[in-house]
C-alpha cells in the first residue's frame, strides 16, 4: 500500500512537468523577415538597426521619425552639397492584389540641379514601416531637367523620367545594394 501514495505523487510531479513543458512551447518564437523573433500573433519585431519610419491610420500618416531628422540624414547620406527640403513617403503604383511598397523619399538641391533619393520601407504588419540598412538605394540627378521622376513597375523602381524634356536633358538613375541614412559615421 505504500506504493500508492508514490505512484500517485509520481503521476501529479509528471502531469505538472507535462502542463509546464506545453506552456513553454506555446510561448516558442518563430523568425520573420529580418531573423528576428515575431510575437505569437505574427507581428515583426525589427532589428534595433532598423529605424521605424512611418505609421498609417485610416486618416493620418504619423511620422514615428520627424522629417526634419529625415532631411538631415538625407543630406549627409547624399554627401556632396545637396540640400534636401522635401521629404514624403509614397505608395508605389503596383498591381491590384500584390503587396503595398512604401518608399522614403528625400528631394533636394545641389548647385541649381534637382537630386532625389528613395528607400523602400519594410512593413511590420501593423501600418508601420521600417527602414532596414539593407534596403536598396535609388539615387537620380538630374541633367538639364527642371525635376524628374522615378518610374515604378509592379512596385518596384525600373527608371526615370525627365518633366520637360530639353535636347540633351536626361535623369540619371544610380542603384546601391545598401543605404547608411542612419549609420552612426
Amino acid at each position: 500500500m505504500k506504493f500508492l501514495p508514490r505512484l500517485l505523487g509520481l503521476g501529479l510531479l509528471s502531469l505538472l512537468v507535462m502542463l509546464l513543458a506545453m506552456s513553454c512551447e506555446t510561448a516558442k518564437t518563430g523568425t520573420n523577415e529580418f531573423g528576428s523573433p515575431t510575437r505569437l500573433k505574427g507581428e515583426a519585431i525589427a532589428k534595433p538597426d532598423s529605424r521605424q519610419i512611418v505609421h498609417f491610420t485610416d486618416t493620418t500618416t504619423e511620422y514615428k521619425t520627424p522629417r526634419s531628422e529625415l532631411a538631415r540624414a538625407f543630406i549627409r547620406q547624399f554627401n556632396d552639397g545637396t540640400v534636401v527640403d522635401k521629404i514624403q513617403v509614397r505608395k508605389a503604383p503596383g498591381n491590384d492584389g500584390a503587396p503595398v511598397t512604401y518608399y522614403l523619399i528625400g528631394m533636394g538641391l545641389r548647385g541649381g540641379t534637382f537630386r532625389a533619393m528613395a528607400l523602400p520601407l519594410t512593413s511590420s504588419g501593423d501600418n508601420t514601416y521600417y527602414l532596414r540598412p539593407a534596403a536598396e538605394r535609388y539615387t537620380l540627378t538630374s541633367v538639364g531637367c527642371p525635376a524628374c521622376f522615378f518610374n515604378f513597375e509592379n512596385g518596384r523602381i525600373v527608371g526615370t523620367s525627365c518633366t520637360e524634356s530639353y535636347p540633351g536633358s536626361h535623369c540619371d538613375l544610380k542603384v546601391d545594394a545598401t543605404n547608411d541614412l542612419f549609420s552612426s559615421k
